[in-house]
């Protein structure tokens, strides 16, 4: 049955794939805490302003989920400390005050729902008078705030790459799968890579770890209007990963881990079950929706242990395997389009899959830029729909590699009249 909320799994029950081992790097939030004397105090409290304060803003909580988990004076916080991100201001006297704790779960929510606020670092400081008031909120940023135009306009680019690559996607899960897979294509895993707890580290840079990986994932979903949440919690070690919203519910979307070399769905549209033995949700995380929808779940979870007397999950498999040889490979575009022309008019309208076997990467990126700016309407598509007296149809690609750089396209189509 569906439960309502999130139950975390015993993390002595995580065993981790030798495959994605140590494929972490998620910084959980840090606070800085300063004692102040009462005097530092009442001078900063006549200095330090409140900067922007954010009244009037609201947070749509299918966006939102973490200003939604907070009571009403977290909320008041929220909103100025967003306010000032936006502003950059770094310094501001807090409208609420409120105990650390209280700070944290707060400064998590903003930072937690907003991965546009890309130059956003993870730790902050408060200074705190002897009865545990809170007169002084530090922000922290990176690198990009000191030449926010061009940064802005770098982010910018690289997300519209693939926001515009995924719009003109019928579904929000065609959509979802484009954006993973485009990321996982992009951007390399480095322990080691700048500003890696921000969006921009996979987008702009095309290096990051875990947290930047489901931060610009949480990014470009949201542009595209698919709720998409950032989760934190445990994976062996502090982990990032998403939380994806489709038609009937929440999956659970590890973008890092499934750039591996091999399994790239391993980790795609799974649920909470499946997570269990891998990931545990901590800190506010528990809060989101638990994940329990199937629909969309990608049925190809690789064994969590690989002995030598398995075969390899990870590997790729054969034309011979499939069941196909090599003269059923398309290695030209108009190739490409007359078989799918075929298949389409042989099958006719409802709602069906059909395969074609695609012989290079090269071609392959063709195939993802027809789709992406519409030619595919021209090359077959409309003539098709038209041959079968359909009047409307919806379309999603699944892509498989094989060995040998041969790529397997399962089209899902529904044509209706």
């Amino acid at each position: 049955g569906s439960s309502e909320t999130y139950i975390p799994p015993s993390e002595e029950d995580i065993v981790i794939p030798d495959s994605v081992a140590g494929k972490v790097g998620y910084q959980p939030i840090t606070e800085e805490i300063e004692d102040i004397t009462d005097d530092e105090a009442d001078r900063l409290s006549k200095e330090l302003g409140y900067g922007e304060e954010g009244d009037g803003l609201s947070f749509d909580p299918l966006f939102y989920p973490y200003y939604n988990m907070l009571n009403d004076k977290e909320k008041h916080l929220y909103r100025q400390i967003y306010a000032n991100t936006l502003a950059f201001n770094r310094q501001f006297r807090p409208v609420e005050s409120l105990s650390e704790d209280y700070m944290l779960d707060t400064f998590m929510a903003v930072y937690n729902d907003h991965p546009e606020l890309f130059w956003l670092d993870t730790g902050y400081a408060c200074k705190f008078k002897g009865d545990g008031t809170c007169i002084e909120v530090d922000l922290s940023f990176n690198r990009t705030a000191d030449n926010y135009g061009t940064a802005k306009a770098q982010f910018d680019k690289k997300a519209a790459e693939l926001i515009d690559g995924a719009a003109p996607l019928t579904t929000d899960y065609g959509k979802e799968q484009y954006v993973h897979d485009r990321l996982i294509e992009n951007v390399a895993y480095q322990i080691s890579s700048r500003m890696n707890q921000s969006a921009y580290s996979a987008l702009v840079n095309g290096a990051t770890v875990c947290a930047g990986y489901a931060r610009a994932m949480q990014y470009v979903l949201m542009e595209l209007g698919i709720p998409c949440y950032y989760c934190t919690g445990y994976a062996g070690e502090n982990h990032a990963w998403n939380i994806v919203g489709l038609d009937d519910g929440f999956y659970n979307v590890d973008v890092t881990w499934d750039d591996s070399d091999q399994g790239q769905y391993d980790y795609f549209n799974k649920t909470d079950k499946d997570y269990a033995s891998t990931h545990i949700r901590k800190d506010l995380s528990v809060n989101l929706p638990p994940c329990n929808a199937t629909k969309y779940r990608v049925d190809d979870m690789a064994p969590l242990e690989s002995t030598a007397a398995e075969p390899d999950p990870d590997r790729k498999r054969t034309l011979e395997e499939i069941g196909k040889s090599q003269e059923d490979v398309i290695n030209t575009l108009e190739d490409y389009y007359y078989d799918c022309y075929n298949q389409v008019i042989s099958r006719g309208a409802g709602e069906y899959e059909f395969e074609n076997l695609i012989g290079s990467e090269a071609l392959l990126n063709q195939v993802y830029s027809i789709y992406s700016n519409g030619d595919y309407k021209q090359g077959f598509m409309d003539n098709a729909v038209t041959a079968v007296g359909a009047g409307t149809y919806d379309m999603d690609l699944l892509v498989e590699e094989l060995q040998g750089h041969v790529f397997r396209l399962t089209h899902r189509i529904k044509l209706g009249y």
